[in-house]
């Protein structure tokens, strides 16, 4: 256990020394990293953002294969958030049935409404940019099974936030990979990045609250 939370965290700053470890195999391991952590509540604990960069960097030095990494990244998301996305599904007509023994139980009525409205409302931007959310991006495919959010919606609104995710941070990364002050300051960039994923499912919920907003008033001058 104590090997296993050791890899975690530091993988991002040592990869370099698991590319050596590893050779090729590596590509399945990030594949896994990231489909695990999409696919799983539990194990939103695993390296995600960071990943990404990390894997950016380093293939602008040529030890990783940059459209592999694209590819490989888009894909884990896709398919690891569309397994979440069928976990809540199941969850939730399983506690439909069973309402006295489920986790309806324990949630309130209107918890589940408020989720289903904040989904009715927000779903296309909350879905394509929670990606970039800690948190939010393992809970929120789950949440949309749960709730039962159309899964024809869901995946291609994930389909463009696993683009616009992918693209970002492993573009980001190739970037500024051969960069020296980057490769010696690995930890504060990966932190920088972090704070940075903020930025833009703020600006879309922003956005989105703005045109409401609006529209609300002039409902209110009718």
């Amino acid at each position: 256990m104590h090997n296993l939370l050791h890899f975690t965290q530091s993988f991002d700053t040592d990869m370099n020394q698991y590319i050596t470890l590893f050779g090729k195999q590596i590509y399945i391991i990030l594949f896994i990293i990231i489909f695990a952590k999409t696919a799983y509540i539990v194990l939103t604990f695993l390296p995600g953002d960071a990943t990404l960069f990390a894997s950016g960097t380093i293939a602008a030095i040529g030890h990783l294969n940059f459209p592999i990494l694209l590819l490989l990244f888009f894909l884990a998301t896709v398919a690891g958030d569309a397994q979440n996305y069928w976990i809540g599904s199941l969850v939730g007509k399983s506690s439909k049935k069973e309402k006295k023994y489920s986790l309806f139980k324990y949630i309130p009525n209107k918890s589940i409404e408020k989720t289903q409205r904040f989904l009715t409302n927000y779903g296309k931007y909350a879905i394509m940019f929670s990606r970039f959310v800690p948190l939010l991006s393992t809970t929120l495919p789950f949440i949309s099974g749960f709730t039962s959010y159309s899964f024809k919606r869901f995946l291609g609104h994930n389909m463009i936030g696993a683009t616009v995710w992918t693209f970002t941070w492993v573009c980001a990364g190739y970037a500024l990979g051969n960069l020296s002050w980057v490769g010696s300051h690995l930890f504060l960039s990966l932190l920088g990045i972090t704070l940075v994923s903020f930025i833009p499912p703020f600006i879309a919920f922003a956005i989105e609250y703005m045109k409401k907003k609006t529209a609300a008033a002039k409902v209110l001058e009718i």
